[in-house]
């Protein structure tokens, strides 16, 4: 095992898929997408990724945010037991943006920094910060609570990914262009933009000789920044290349020994794009088994890189990736890669990737526990 390895002890995942992780996992497997109507706010009838399971008349008063945080908590497996010194890292983009949307009074909360020390709160941990890298944010919250656990600082740390459907978002993403007229289809031939998706996910990191069982090891990554565009990728994927390059190395593995990638995939012409092209590259052309979770739940922006580390270890443990949720017809270059039925995956290691506005690239090699 790779010196550099950190340990999954825990984790948890709320999903418009499921309430959980085993039930979100389910409806992965039936292939189906979870998009309704938002009842909080006027989508102008676009379907999103809404999770119902929040979203009643008694809830209301409080950040649909905060809701989801607080279903979190009794799925993580010792939570009692920690110690209050374990640090914090809460990946999102927008936090508690709905307050913001519903204030009055010109009272004008700060969103972020509200989710941030309801995180605090709900967990019973008081070392907290706030990781916001656009829809790189998971991935690079995650980079940085396990650079902290090998430099010896920490023991422990707890990386929490949330983001909610808002109208806010919602406008932005549409004035944009980037949303779909439909829903979502990553990797397809005919894909046409993104759905957006409200979810959190939790993942309790430990180092590897502390005595918790593993679910699963971090082994390595790579994070790269193309500066191409604002918003939009460097479109040959030499920048994506480079942090899968990067995470390999670091992980001590060669491309034979990936069996499966959890991809970005958010459905957009530029993003698919550049992700099916630095995995060409990389590979050489030679094919692996490639998913995206946005074609079932949508992007969910800062919980997209801690659910994909979630569920990549548990595709890996079952041994097969879902069907492409939204795939018909394959883009060129992804004909091998994408299936619109459950593909196997040989072998115990995953490539996970996020890319994030500016041009954030991340990779992490996962490793399920034998």
């Amino acid at each position: 095992m790779n010196k550099k390895c950190v340990k999954i002890i825990a984790s948890a995942a709320i999903t418009p898929a499921g309430s959980d992780i085993n039930s979100s996992l389910e409806s992965f497997f039936d292939g189906k997408p979870s998009f309704s109507l938002p009842d909080h706010f006027d989508s102008k009838g676009l379907s999103l990724g809404i999770c119902r399971d929040i979203d009643t008349a008694s809830a209301k008063g409080n950040s649909r945010a905060e809701r989801l945080l607080n279903a979190l908590l009794p799925q993580l497996s010792r939570h009692d037991a920690w110690s209050s010194e374990i640090p914090l890292y809460l990946a999102t983009t927008v936090g508690s943006i709905d307050l913001l949307e519903n204030s009055s009074g010109g009272i004008y909360p700060d969103a972020t920094g509200n989710l941030l020390e309801c995180a605090g709160k709900i967990f019973n941990l008081k070392n907290t910060l706030l990781v916001s890298a656009a829809c790189a944010s998971g991935q690079k919250a995650l980079v940085m609570a396990a650079e902290s656990i090998i430099r010896g600082q920490n023991r422990y740390a707890l990386v929490v990914g949330c983001d909610i459907c808002s109208e806010f978002v919602t406008s932005g993403f549409f004035s944009l262009g980037a949303l779909s007229h439909g829903v979502t289809s990553p990797y397809d031939a005919d894909r046409d933009g993104l759905t957006l998706g409200e979810a959190a996910g939790a993942v309790l990191l430990a180092a590897d000789d502390c005595p918790e069982a593993a679910e699963g090891y971090i082994r390595g990554w790579g994070e790269t920044c193309d500066a191409a565009h604002i918003t939009a990728p460097e479109v040959s994927g030499v920048g994506l290349v480079a942090a899968i390059a990067d995470a390999l190395t670091m992980a001590g593995v060669l491309p034979e020994d990936i069996a499966g990638i959890m991809g970005h995939g958010t459905g957009t012409v530029y993003n698919d794009q550049a992700e099916i092209a630095a995995l060409n590259t990389f590979f050489n052309g030679s094919s692996r088994a490639l998913y995206s979770l946005k074609g079932n739940i949508g992007h969910t922006l800062g919980a997209t890189g801690v659910l994909q580390n979630i569920f990549g270890v548990r595709f890996a443990q079952r041994g097969i990736f879902p069907p492409q949720a939204g795939l018909k017809t394959p883009m060129k270059g992804a004909e091998k890669m994408v299936s619109a039925a459950v593909s196997g995956i040989v072998g115990n290691k995953i490539l996970s990737l996020n890319i994030g506005f500016g041009g954030l690239n991340s990779a992490i090699i996962l490793e399920v526990a034998s």
